[in-house]
């Protein structure tokens, strides 16, 4: 004889109106690849690192997990990344004030990430964001990046990426996932 027991049952398309809390469709990728990227003072979609999802209900909240690995070629790169809704809203970054770059991530010195500190990295930026897009329509999510001079920005690897085992070649990825509301 078989049984089934359970405390309850969520629907596919997640808990009703006024719920929250149920996860409804989980949506990833993860970038393997290592580059070295410029964007000449333009905030520049690091490729790989998007993702889309589309909410079944314009109530749900979107959990945004992100992990980047990344070095700057200079101790002084003042370069950012931004993680952005649809490639035109900024999220998940500090308040506008005056000239100031709204980032999600400030790469520059004094920072852990230089290639002054470590040639070995890259080092690990990670971050947590619920967001509310309040749509039924595809949401991209996607990692941009900026600098100020022309200087590198690299990543899955470190700055000189030598071919001996004290360097390392990592991974980078972005999570999202669609909670009831």
């Amino acid at each position: 004889m078989s049984e089934l027991r359970t405390n309850r049952i969520v629907p596919r398309d997640g808990l009703p109106a006024g719920s929250s809390g149920g996860i409804i469709q989980v949506k990833s990728v993860t970038k393997t690849d290592s580059e070295s990227l410029t964007s000449n003072s333009t905030e520049t979609l690091i490729p790989g690192l998007e993702v889309t999802i589309t909410p079944t209900r314009a109530d749900s909240k979107i959990l945004i997990m992100l992990t980047v690995q990344v070095m700057t070629g200079n101790s002084f790169a003042e370069q950012y990344i931004v993680l952005k809704r649809n490639a035109t809203t900024s999220i998940a970054c500090g308040d506008a004030a005056g000239n100031r770059n709204r980032a999600t991530f400030a790469l520059g010195a004094p920072n852990t990430y230089d290639q002054d500190q470590s040639s070995f990295g890259p080092g690990n930026l990670s971050m947590t964001h619920l967001d509310s897009p309040a749509t039924t329509s595809a949401v991209t999510y996607g990692l941009y990046h900026r600098d100020q001079n022309s200087n590198a920005l690299y990543i899955n690897r470190s700055t000189t990426d030598g071919d001996a085992d004290e360097y390392s070649r990592v991974a980078s990825s972005i999570t999202v996932m669609e909670i009831s509301g």
